[in-house]
């Protein structure tokens, strides 16, 4: 039985945010912009008490949360999606990736560690830890019960089975380089009003901690893991900032075609189509390659037909400009996704269950 492992920010650097505590307060992410203004105008004037009911929160949070769950959906956080922070190089990407705001006053930064920034593939773990922990916030939630912590322990032989790796030596070590550049990749970003500019910093994960055992042979493997994650994604997580994937996205091997898909997922959702212009694609995908290369990597794709639930097409604008078209796959979903829309445009209501498409604006234009 196949496990049920059941995508443009507008401004990247608004959706992550402080907490209004004392300085040594976390990442979380979503609060009120005038919360950050009134935290640091109280910090003028003195340093505020720590907040016990915060504390207690904070305290939650690093709860322990037993990943061994057999029926869950897959979900990936909408910020992600969004924004390139993960590359898509498969030799070590030593190179710091910027976006800023048009008017340059808003801007997020990703620096890789001594051995790279993190990759396509090493966001698998993410996506698997995620999952996990959101079915079981459901679940805590169906029964009133408490919440999962950020601190989740699992069994690495179950991430690989889950994700369609091999589970031979060699992928125990990769996984611990997966776990390195996790940890050592720091986005940074800040928002700026008027004279005051304040800043975060963090990694993808806090922390992890695993315990290596010998097999049979004396090789020494990882076997039990614990990963906290970053209060930026578990509060993406709990305000349910997300999207379900579908089951197969582990079998995904390119990382473009992860990319592609997860934009795909994000920007046409249950719309019968989102058209962006090749130039931003390539700028939006975070490719390394050259244009030529990526235009070739593209149509390889495309011939293949290869993204999940979605199928791409080359097209020419009636300016002349290269355009890649996204749409429904299924095409019972493309028709009625395109009724929906008329019916939209006209005025008349919606048909049930069809998300109507509404215009997205390109991070990287």
């Amino acid at each position: 039985m196949t496990k049920q492992v059941k995508t443009t920010v507008e401004t990247p650097a608004v959706f992550i945010d402080v907490d209004d505590g004392d300085g040594d307060d976390e990442v979380s992410t979503l609060s009120p912009l005038a919360k950050r203004v009134n935290a640091m105008a109280r910090r003028v004037k003195a340093q505020p008490p720590r907040d016990e009911k915060a504390d207690q929160a904070d305290m939650q949070q690093l709860d322990l949360f037993v990943a061994n769950l057999l029926d869950y959906n897959l979900k990936g956080d909408m910020a992600t999606m969004e924004a390139p922070l993960f590359s898509l190089s498969t030799k070590p990407d030593m190179v710091t990736w910027k976006w800023k705001s048009p008017d340059g006053k808003k801007w997020i930064e990703v620096t890789p560690s001594a051995i790279g920034r993190a990759t396509m593939h090493d966001k698998d773990l993410l996506i698997y830890l995620s999952s996990q922990l959101v079915a079981a916030m459901n679940d805590a939630a169906r029964k009133g019960t408490k919440m999962p912590g950020r601190r989740i322990r699992f069994t690495l032989h179950d991430y690989l089975v889950a994700t369609g790796r091999d589970t031979a030596g060699k992928s125990y070590e990769d996984v611990e380089k997966t776990l390195d550049r996790l940890a050592g990749t720091r986005l940074k970003t800040n928002i700026e009003m008027g004279n005051m500019d304040s800043r975060s910093n963090f990694g993808m994960i806090e922390k992890s901690d695993y315990i290596l055992i010998k097999d049979a042979k004396g090789n020494r493997r990882m076997f039990s893991i614990e990963v906290t994650l970053s209060q930026w994604l578990y509060r993406a997580l709990e305000l349910r900032n997300i999207l379900t994937l579908n089951p197969g996205y582990f079998n995904l091997r390119k990382p473009l075609e992860k990319r592609l898909y997860e934009l795909a997922r994000k920007h046409v959702g249950d719309q019968p189509e989102w058209i962006i212009s090749e130039e931003n694609l390539y700028a939006k995908s975070g490719s390394k390659a050259t244009k030529p290369e990526f235009r070739r990597m593209l149509k390889t794709i495309i011939a293949d037909d290869s993204i999940l639930d979605y199928r791409l097409s080359r097209q020419e604008s009636d300016k002349g400009e290269n355009q890649v078209r996204f749409y429904q796959k299924d095409v019972k979903k493309l028709a009625l996704a395109f009724a929906n829309k008329a019916k939209g445009r006209a005025g008349k209501k919606a048909i049930p269950g069809v998300t109507q498409a509404k215009p997205e604006r390109d991070l990287l234009d």
